[in-house]
């Protein structure tokens, strides 16, 4: 292990406790923390493991009490961020992203857009040193969701703006080759045309600029995919997992079997399931192939899987394997994905 990176573990052993942990002390982990991310592979490796096993996703979810695979100082470190950006943000999995971000692009005088979220002044320009800071809010995904904007909890600020587009749009509000990085959390799943969107993003980023998303549920994750379009019913004292992605004839013939009756009814259920304006619908395989053919190189496409999730709803995966041929992958939660302008 490199000397310099031995010296900020035992920095963050020493001076990073929970209840202790001082914001110059914090504003020194994040300035030094893109340096010893990318440019010590050990360290690289060990803490994305770290995060997806203290999160619980993918390769690192499975852990056997006989075995003991963590390393404490890595543990903390993903600890205190969460920590960190509840107590002095009230942010949750937005600041972990964005720190994890943070981690392989170094934002300190950068300029960053950010699609489907606002963040606040000081941790933009105080915390972590970003030159500009443009938000991007989707007025249909205002309209469809909740009537209010997230910019209006932050403020103004000379250094930040608001867009109010939908994604698609970007390129006719923002300038060309003008953004370093383009960050965006829990958007992707929303967004309808995606690669006319990725297409947009990519001519507002500069030559070497990057775009990091994370994006969950996705449509065809079986559990929470659908993000919430299934009504509640008292037809259905329990949500009726994976119904989503039955074939339309089969949804109806399971509200029916339910004792729902009413074609109305019926019409205005399946109505909400099928064409709710919230989730886009795109599949596991959609957003593979649209991330992987966009303009973008790709430097990392993570899916964010629950391997054993057939476990848990065994009936439900063969109910829909038995319905709908279009699904196959419906553990993959979704996406990080980390993309570049060449």
């Amino acid at each position: 292990m490199k000397q310099e990176t031995q010296d900020f573990l035992d920095f963050i052993d020493r001076e990073l406790n929970p209840g202790t942990i001082t914001i110059e002390k914090w504003k020194k982990y994040l300035k030094k923390l893109p340096q010893i991310y990318n440019g010590d592979i050990a360290f690289r490796l060990l803490f994305d493991w770290h995060w997806d096993r203290t999160n619980s996703i993918g390769r690192a979810f499975f852990k056997h009490d006989s075995l003991n695979t963590e390393d404490y100082i890595y543990t903390k470190q993903v600890e205190i961020i969460g920590s960190a950006g509840m107590h002095f943000h009230n942010l949750g999995y937005q600041y972990q992203e964005l720190i994890k971000c943070h981690a392989r692009c170094d934002f300190l005088g950068k300029s960053i857009l950010e699609i489907g979220g606002s963040l606040p002044n000081d941790l933009l320009f105080e915390h972590l040193g970003i030159e500009s800071y443009i938000n991007i809010e989707s007025p249909d995904y205002i309209e469809a969701k909740s009537g209010s904007t997230y910019s209006s909890k932050h403020g103004d600020h000379e250094r930040r703006q608001t867009i109010f587009c939908n994604a698609e749009e970007i390129d006719k509000k923002v300038n060309n080759e003008s953004i370093d990085s383009i960050f965006s959390v829990a958007c992707f799943e929303h967004i309808y045309d995606l690669p006319a969107a990725l297409e947009a993003c990519h001519a507002c980023s500069k030559k070497g600029g990057t775009l990091y998303s994370f994006f969950a549920p996705i449509y065809s994750q079986i559990d929470e995919g659908d993000h919430g379009v299934i009504p509640q019913h008292e037809r259905f004292p329990e949500k009726p997992i994976g119904l989503h992605l039955l074939s339309r004839e089969d949804q109806r013939k399971k509200l029916i079997s339910a004792g729902i009756t009413d074609p109305k009814e019926i019409q205005d259920f399946l109505g909400r399931v099928n064409f709710n304006r919230v989730p886009n619908r795109l599949l596991y395989k959609d957003y593979e192939r649209i991330c992987t053919e966009s303009p973008y190189a790709v430097l990392e496409l993570d899916r964010q899987d629950e391997y054993n999730i057939s476990k848990r709803f065994p009936r439900q995966f063969a109910e829909v394997r038995s319905s709908n041929i279009h699904i196959n992958n419906m553990m993959t939660l979704g996406f990080r994905i980390h993309l570049l302008k060449a």
